[in-house]
């Protein structure tokens, strides 16, 4: 027998109880074809634009000194990964993430070339340590540690301004602390980038929520919903303000769209698990 609305709203409560921003990380390690390390490296992963409906992103990084990497990504889907380094053939590597699932951790061959050329938006940077930044600032932001993620990610835009993810980290960060004002600073910053950035638009409804204004929390969802329609998670916080309106139909049918987007995901098993009490 069904529960009532104000029983679904609880559960939703319970279910999006998690971080807002839930996330999983792309890892590997480039090499040559003697199977040592290629240092600086540049690695660019993609996801949506293509043969989906999900809205581009673009999150860019390098090697450390040996030949490691790593992402940290909030959307499920299938991601490309084209890695570049001077005198080498550039290589284009296919990757199904699943938010909540095993983390990916590759193991990269780069081919050589006659002739280098200039590559990359990195070209020029120092990348001997900027992967292990990279990885070091998400353990600290996952650890709970945001002060001191927030000032290793300032460190890293210093560094290198062309890591299109550190915004975003940053913003996450500053949200994590409530310092609602800055955040929403660094949020905009990435919409002013590009005005359709899903992580963008999502990242200001968790914002807003956070300061208990439902109804701009609901917008913003609703936009990111829009500009992904493959992503799952605006539908789950969509149906989650729903449930505590007492609107249950509304939060019906933004879970229904959820199983059919991604039955197996956590989020489509979270769903299936809703709509059956």
């Amino acid at each position: 027998m069904p529960l009532p609305k104000y029983a679904l709203a609880a559960a939703m409560a319970l279910t999006m109880s998690a971080p807002a921003l839930a996330q999983n990380r792309i890892g590997g390690v480039v090499r040559d074809e003697t199977g040592s390390t290629i240092r600086g490296a540049t690695v660019r992963a993609e996801t949506g634009g293509t043969v989906s409906s999900a809205a581009p992103v673009t999150l860019t990084t390098a090697t450390d000194d040996r030949g490691r990497f790593v992402f940290v990504v909030v959307r499920s889907g299938e991601w490309r990964l084209t890695i570049e380094a001077p005198g080498f053939d550039p290589q284009t590597v296919p990757l199904s993430v699943r938010i909540g699932g095993a983390a990916p951790n590759l193991d990269v061959k780069l081919d050589r070339r006659e002739s280098p050329e200039a590559f990359g938006a990195l070209a020029g940077i120092d990348a001997k340590s900027l992967s292990g930044q990279l990885a070091a600032a998400a353990v600290l932001y996952d650890e709970g540690r945001h002060d001191q993620a927030l000032a290793a990610y300032r460190e890293i835009k210093t560094r290198a301004p062309a890591l299109s993810l550190v915004n975003m980290q940053i913003g996450n960060s500053l949200l994590a602390k409530k310092s609602y004002a800055e955040a929403e600073t660094a949020f905009q910053e990435v919409l002013k980038n590009d005005a359709a950035d899903t992580n963008g638009l999502f990242a200001m409804g968790a914002l807003r929520e956070a300061q208990g204004n439902s109804a701009d929390a609901k917008s913003w969802y609703e936009k990111a919903s829009g500009a992904d329609a493959g992503w799952t998670r605006p539908l789950m916080k969509l149906a989650a303000l729903a449930a505590a309106a007492g609107d249950r139909p509304t939060a019906s049918r933004h879970l229904t769209r959820v199983i059919e987007i991604d039955a197996a995901s956590p989020d489509g098993q979270n769903a299936t698990a809703l709509l059956k009490q």
